[in-house]
């Protein structure tokens, strides 16, 4: 048992508490089942693809490309991976633990999630859409650069 898995029932309980006191626990219970079935495919689609990546892709490469000796060559190819992984927390977390935790820097790592944090890809046509080129240009011109800013800085405070 891990200690976020702990201070989520916890909280859980605590909220369960409140919501009861009040009469509104089984609105609560209602509106965690319907998330949690929504959520459930999901899950399952991004702990088959963690599970064929760890397998497929090899430690050895990562750790060459994005770990503890790769210095710059990780600062800048840890936010390309970032930016270029689609999907929620949901996916983006499993993956990240399975196949690069182990494998990648801590500045490497601070830079790749920020970077999904940050730049999305995929946002790109709608954006481009919506917001137009040149506010996008502007965008994406000062957003290049934090991802490494912030692994660089973790390498120096943390390495």
């Amino acid at each position: 048992m891990t200690n976020a898995f702990i201070a989520l029932s916890l909280m859980s309980a605590a909220l369960l508490f409140v919501a009861y006191r009040q009469g509104k626990h089984i609105d609560g219970l209602k509106a965690a089942k319907k998330m949690f079935l929504n959520v459930l495919p999901l899950l399952l689609c991004a702990f088959i693809i963690v599970g064929f990546i760890d397998l497929l892709l090899p430690k050895e490469a990562l750790q060459a490309w994005m770990g503890e000796g790769a210095g710059w060559k990780g600062l800048i190819i840890g936010p390309v991976v970032g930016a270029l992984i689609q999907g929620g927390p949901y996916a983006f977390f499993p993956l990240f633990d399975a196949v690069f935790r182990e494998s990648v820097s801590i500045g490497t790592a601070v830079a790749m999630i920020t970077a999904w944090g940050m730049i999305n890809v995929g946002h790109l046509p709608y954006e481009f859409t919506f917001l137009g080129p040149r506010f996008v240009t502007l965008k994406y011109s000062i957003y290049i650069a934090l991802p490494s800013l912030a692994g660089l800085l973790a390498a120096l405070l943390f390495d």
